[in-house]
């Protein structure tokens, strides 16, 4: 008994001290369908599950969401801006609405590294929106 527990001891140590790389489902390319995760630690209040990511010119894109079935919504001319090799840097006429990077999340799952979409823009307001996500 104590040779098995030992043995299992042994395996989720290793297991546990592997490297996290990012996922290869995302390339680090902005356009696309993002899901929503849930982080306890960040205890963010999201908006939406989904959001839909498409671009509209070499730099620009549409968001679009449905805040919890309530109505469809979209957010035109959102910038983003490569701030280094694993992040960007998004706003909206000017404003900094979030980023898009590497990033380790929390989840119900246990940690992830991948690339994590963070957006903040109009918060309170009917259109508001607040996610984080990864792309499914």
């Amino acid at each position: 008994m104590k040779s098995l527990f030992l043995l299992l001891s042994v395996i989720l140590f290793v297991s546990g001290c592997q490297k996290d790389s990012v996922s290869s489902a995302d390339d680090g390319t902005l356009p696309g369908q993002f899901r929503l995760e849930i982080d306890p630690i960040r205890c963010a209040m999201p908006t939406t599950q989904r959001l839909l990511v498409d671009q509209t010119g070499s730099s620009t894109y549409r968001f679009t969401y449905d805040r919890f079935g309530v109505g469809t919504y979209q957010l035109a001319g959102v910038k983003a801006v490569k701030s280094s090799s694993t992040a960007y840097e998004l706003s909206v006429d000017g404003q900094s609405i979030g980023q898009y990077a590497v990033d380790e999340i929390s989840t119900l799952r246990g940690p992830r590294k991948g690339w994590v979409l963070m957006v903040r823009h109009r918060l309170g307001e009917t259109d508001g929106l607040e996610f984080m996500g990864m792309k499914e």
